[in-house]
């Protein structure tokens, strides 16, 4: 099978066979509206109707705080992108994958494709729900439109993340093979090594580092500040560098690898 329209409608099929596919979805689809609703219903309204809206002054009034809940379930997108490749290693199904679509590099291509076309539309879906979700439990006034302060970027820069967490939790999960140790080694990274370096760095760096970590980086694509630290292009284009700096050798050495 060489067709690339086939190759991927077989990867689509198989995503959606795995059980832990609908697992970490459905992680992420309660989490998500859940904890954005809580947010959005914890906020004191005379407290917050006295604060600038957060575009006009930093320290101001944030209505996307609620969206923060995307980050907590940034781990459900990230296992889905190791599983969607690990799985098949671990019950050897590669090897009947591998006997239809001999070309390695464009096996991964689809399942990359594939991966990335899922997410996207569940992040929209949780991105955008949750939005519309939580302004209208707002207190009145406090509620915003997608237009007001360019919400519409910061959600789409949600959706980007999501992406990106789930590319770098395939592309690890590509290089180990493992499930196990590809979980754990997407974890340290994204949890351990993300948070750790910043503070290994000289003190006069340490400030700056933050904002390229993951999350810094995520905080500057999901903003309503106008000015954030890196800018918004900047930020992805260093997170999509994040991801290419484990996923291009993955690909490169494709066809060279044992199975």
């Amino acid at each position: 099978m060489t067709d690339i329209r086939y190759i991927v409608r077989s990867e689509w099929i198989k995503l959606g066979s795995v059980r832990s596919t609908w697992w970490c979805l459905g992680v992420a689809t309660l989490l998500v509206p859940v904890f954005g609703a809580l947010t959005a219903l914890s906020v004191d309204p005379v407290e917050a109707a006295a604060l600038p809206k957060a575009w006009l002054v930093e320290g101001g009034f944030d209505p996307l705080e609620p969206l923060s809940a995307v980050l907590l379930a940034q781990f459900a997108f990230g296992v889905l992108g190791v599983l969607t490749v690990t799985s098949e290693y671990s019950t050897g199904q590669i090897r009947s994958s591998l006997l239809a679509v001999p070309q390695r590099r464009r096996l991964l291509t689809a399942k990359l494709a594939v991966l990335a076309a899922a997410v996207a539309a569940v992040a929209s879906a949780l991105t955008f729900g949750t939005f519309f979700l939580t302004q209208a439990l707002y207190p009145d006034g406090l509620g915003i439109g997608l237009g007001d302060g360019g919400a519409w970027k910061a959600l789409l820069g949600s959706v980007a993340y999501t992406v990106f967490i789930a590319v770098f939790g395939f592309a690890v999960g590509a290089a180990v093979r493992g499930t196990g140790a590809a979980v754990t080694v997407f974890m340290a990274v994204t949890f351990v090594v993300m948070s750790a370096l910043p503070a290994v760095l000289p003190s006069s760096l340490q400030e700056q580092a933050v904002h390229y970590t993951f999350i810094g980086l995520a905080r500057s694509l999901t903003t309503l500040q106008p000015d954030p630290q890196p800018g918004m292009p900047v930020a992805a284009l260093l997170l999509a560098a994040y991801a290419a700096l484990v996923l291009v050798p993955v690909l490169l050495l494709a066809e060279r690898r044992d199975d």
